[in-house]
């Protein structure tokens, strides 16, 4: 019995052990003891008899914050009206608006009453939460609306989201360099992409690490270019691991030179006579699973460092325009590929339609239709969707954003769950999450991505103001 009253106890965080003086919920107001019990009636004749609705605490908590825990709305504006401080924080720093706010259901009736009455929507409590997080946790709801419309942004919690994810895909790509004989799509790549766009919003990256990542895949590259244009199977699946190194580069602002030149040769030599770049059979999914991937990437790197890509780029346009998506893999790379191939509006409207059409009730996508939603299917999507044009504000993006935000584990990272076959020995780089580790990485920069594009482009040095 002792054990398990220790364990109760615990729980509501009243005793250590149990010898210990377990807390005293006895009210110490009528009022607190009638919002306590849930009974309005009595609270209402309570205050209109003047109890005072500032006198007392239980636990940290105001009455006038029980009665909002409650949803109550009439009894919320006859506190007010009886001179109750709407202001009044309990001992986290937390305000009546948050409270108000964390509602099971995301409902804006009482968060928009408190708000009328001059609750404030920027305030933070002691660990820097505000009223808009505490909402966000339920999803993208009616009261994240309300307080939306009221002034409240989520625009510091994006930017350290964006900054905890950057700084760890950036030690454990320096890991996986030390650990491997290759670049990586999933820890060298897309990071670089990230950190491209975090770049242009002004985010601070680790540059020293930066330009060790892109001297390293140079370094790589160089080893077996003159092998590779002679034979195009030199390096594995060429379509997607050298475009994904190439558009890595092009987001650390690499300069065309032999070696880019060299491998988009590479590349080129994969291309078919339909204008595909057709993969590897797909044994390590998402990353290399399909066709229209390694044509939309492939597309993209001859474009940005090939010599005269057009004729390519166009037939592997052309293809895309054609292709069935079966995943939104497959969906988001072939939207990516008709913007980057400069397809027709309509083209362009219709897939990103398309990839609207599969966001879930949470906010998210998922990679497959029986698997759940996780960051990497959510970020490439609302990448893609940016790139074709779709609004950051949108409802779609701020629906996915939200989604993103609520998912973050707290060292940076985002789990995504790896369906890939053990092709490759595993390497640990310190990335979270085991043997979902390596996948996680891309998911996280995909993620990273998608919210630093919601973030304002920083002014260009030398611009006019």
């Amino acid at each position: 019995m002792k054990k398990m009253l220790t364990a109760v106890l615990l729980v509501w965080g009243l005793a250590v052990d149990v010898g210990a003086q377990v807390a005293d919920f006895t009210p110490p107001t009528p009022l607190i003891g009638a919002l306590l019990h849930n009974d309005a009636a009595e609270a209402r004749r309570l205050l209109e008899r003047g109890a005072d609705p500032n006198e007392g605490r239980i636990i940290g908590f105001a009455p006038i914050v029980l009665a909002i825990q409650r949803q109550n709305l009439d009894l919320l504006r006859l506190m007010i009206a009886k001179g109750a401080d709407l202001n009044v924080r309990d001992r986290s720093g937390s305000t009546a608006l948050m409270w108000a706010a964390a509602n099971e259901f995301g409902s804006a009736t009482v968060v928009e009453e408190v708000l009328r009455l001059g609750g404030d929507p920027l305030t933070l409590n002691n660990v820097g939460e505000s009223a808009l997080d505490w909402a966000l946790r339920r999803g993208n709801t009616a009261a994240v609306a309300a307080l939306r419309r009221a002034g409240a942004t989520d625009a510091l919690r994006v930017r350290a989201s964006v900054e905890k994810a950057l700084a760890l895909l950036q030690r454990s790509g320096a890991q996986f360099t030390r650990t491997s004989t290759c670049y990586s799509c999933h820890h060298v790549s897309l990071p670089q992409m990230a950190l491209g766009i975090a770049r242009s919003r002004g985010v601070q990256v680790d540059e020293i690490a930066a330009h060790e990542q892109v001297e390293s895949t140079i370094g790589l590259l160089e080893k077996v270019a003159d092998e590779a244009v002679v034979n195009r199977d030199r390096i594995p699946d060429a379509p997607t691991t050298v475009s994904y190194g190439l558009l890595g580069l092009a987001a650390a602002q690499y300069p065309a030179d032999e070696v880019t030149r060299a491998m988009t040769q590479v590349v080129g030599a994969w291309q078919s006579d339909d204008g595909a770049f057709h993969a590897v059979p797909p044994i390590r999914p998402p990353l290399e699973s399909n066709d229209i991937t390694s044509t939309a990437l492939s597309l993209r790197a001859i474009q940005l460092y090939g010599v005269q890509p057009e004729e390519s780029v166009a037939r592997a346009a052309a293809w895309l325009r054609t292709a069935t998506p079966r995943s939104t893999e497959e969906r988001a790379m072939q939207l990516l590929g008709l913007v980057w191939g400069r397809a027709s509006a309509d083209d362009i409207r219709a897939s990103a339609d398309a990839l609207v059409a599969m966001q879930r009730e949470d906010g998210g996508w998922a990679q497959l239709p029986a698997l759940e939603t996780d960051a990497y299917a959510t970020g490439q999507a609302l990448v893609a969707l940016q790139t074709a044009g779709r609004s950051v504000s949108s409802l779609e993006f701020e629906r996915g954003k939200a989604f993103l935000l609520r998912t973050q584990f707290p060292d940076g990272s985002w789990l995504v769950r790896t369906r890939t076959y053990p092709v490759q020995p595993p390497k640990d780089t310190g990335f979270p999450h085991g043997k979902h580790q390596w996948i996680s990485a891309a998911g996280t920069s995909w993620a990273a991505m998608a919210l630093a594009l919601t973030m304002p482009e920083a002014p260009r040095a030398g611009a006019s103001h």
